[in-house]
């Protein structure tokens, strides 16, 4: 889960825990409240007000912004108490001496006299111009080369499995997966349609060459890949699924009915994101609206795909971040297993879930997000309730048509 998700009581301890550890005193906390800023501290005689923002991702765009509106709402709150210094923190999934340079040169150039401050999800603080603290670089060069992590050596990491959605998104119907499809033939290259840094592209692109699950000899392709795909299902299959009861607390009708309707009532849009290298191809992906996430998943998203085989299975859905506040968003509450009407899944793999998805109409006449078709094959493959049956329907009809007979120019027949 990104930073963004993440609950306020969350945010808050992690910066209270950092702000007491570095000599702070924390006077009081209003995370939450639009009236008083989110905490209130001091530290060598000086008060300071902390306005937060939390970051999806560390891009330079996202990190301005939000840096910037909670430079405003700090100035805001110090104007009315005297002798306050305004402190905005962005809180950020991964801190980076990248993300610290990015905010670094926008500050100097925007607020060169102010202090600022960023936070990661393991509680490292990195503070700029407060008298008293040192500004620190974020990474410190190895003095002996250290082994690669069991992350480094995982093709299925989430953006890894992102990855290989967009290299195999080409031979695949736009109906079935939204995904960059142009031809792409260096790490760099993927590492831009896939909107991944260039390191993890390279080291993904490496690790899938080393073993021999890629072709880069002209274009990038992913080869052996009735193998590499199976090798992909048991690694997911191999992560237990958090699945929450739930039912309405208005019930109005079938449960997947009503599903359908909050899906196609929750803020989100297409948007078309063009390709750089080609004036009239692209791809359309799904943009959710400052929401958390979420789309069909497992039995409801093969039939929203015009795949599905088995009737009367249960109902699923992924929803980003499972809270109690997110759930009444669809109308929503958790349930017993014996009163639940459906199962909400928090996904491990939130990126390659939700940036694969598409648009679909379903049987009931509403426009949806769902699972992509590869996404829904990883999930129903090992499912108790014929899950093998619709896994084995999905292989023959879908990927040994179009990506395990790998076509010699990549694209779908």
């Amino acid at each position: 889960m990104t930073f963004e998700h993440r609950s306020e009581k969350h945010l808050e301890d992690l910066l209270r825990r950092a702000l007491t550890d570095r000599g702070f005193t924390v006077q009081g906390a209003h995370f939450g409240s639009h009236q008083e800023p989110d905490l209130d501290v001091s530290f060598e005689g000086r008060r300071f007000v902390i306005e937060t923002r939390a970051a999806g991702r560390n891009r330079a765009d996202v990190l301005h912004g939000l840096m910037a509106a909670a430079m405003i709402q700090a100035r805001r709150y110090s104007s009315c108490m005297d002798d306050a210094v305004p402190l905005p923190v962005v809180a950020v999934s991964n801190l980076s001496d990248r993300a610290v340079s990015t905010v670094a040169e926008f500050m100097s150039r925007e607020a060169p006299e102010s202090a600022w401050g960023l936070l990661d999800r393991s509680g490292r603080l990195h503070l700029r111009g407060v008298p008293g603290i040192k500004s620190e670089r974020v990474t410190r060069q190895r003095s002996q080369p250290r082994a690669p992590t069991q992350h480094e050596l995982d093709p299925f990491t989430d953006l890894g499995q992102w990855m290989a959605k967009v290299l195999v998104a080409a031979q695949l119907p736009a109906t079935l997966i939204s995904a960059p499809r142009a031809k792409l033939s260096r790490a760099r290259h993927l590492a831009f349609a896939a909107d991944v840094s260039e390191p993890t592209a390279a080291r993904w692109t490496k690790l899938m060459r080393n073993q021999s699950f890629l072709d880069d000899t002209g274009r990038l392709r992913i080869v052996r890949a009735r193998e590499f795909f199976e090798r992909w299902r048991r690694a997911v299959g191999a992560v237990p699924r958090r699945e929450v009861p739930v039912r309405f607390s208005l019930p109005i009708g079938a449960p997947d009915a009503q599903l359908c309707l909050a899906l196609s009532k929750y803020p989100h849009a297409l948007e078309f994101k063009p390709d750089p290298n080609s004036s009239h191809e692209g791809c359309t992906t799904i943009e959710w609206k400052g929401v958390p996430r979420a789309c069909l998943a497992l039995f409801e998203a093969t039939a929203a795909l015009g795949r599905g085989h088995v009737l009367g299975a249960p109902v699923h859905f992924y929803l980003e971040s499972v809270t109690e506040e997110n759930l009444r968003r669809f109308g929503l509450e958790r349930a017993g297993p014996d009163t639940a009407q459906l199962r909400v899944i928090e996904p491990t793999w939130p990126e390659s879930v939700f940036r694969a998805a598409v648009r679909v109409q379903t049987r009931h006449g509403l426009f949806v997000p769902a699972c992509d078709i590869v996404q829904t094959w990883l999930d129903i493959s090992d499912h108790p309730v014929r899950g093998r049956e619709q896994a084995a329907e999905i292989e023959r009809d879908v990927l040994t048509k179009w990506v395990f007979t790998e076509p010699s120019d990549g694209s779908r027949p």
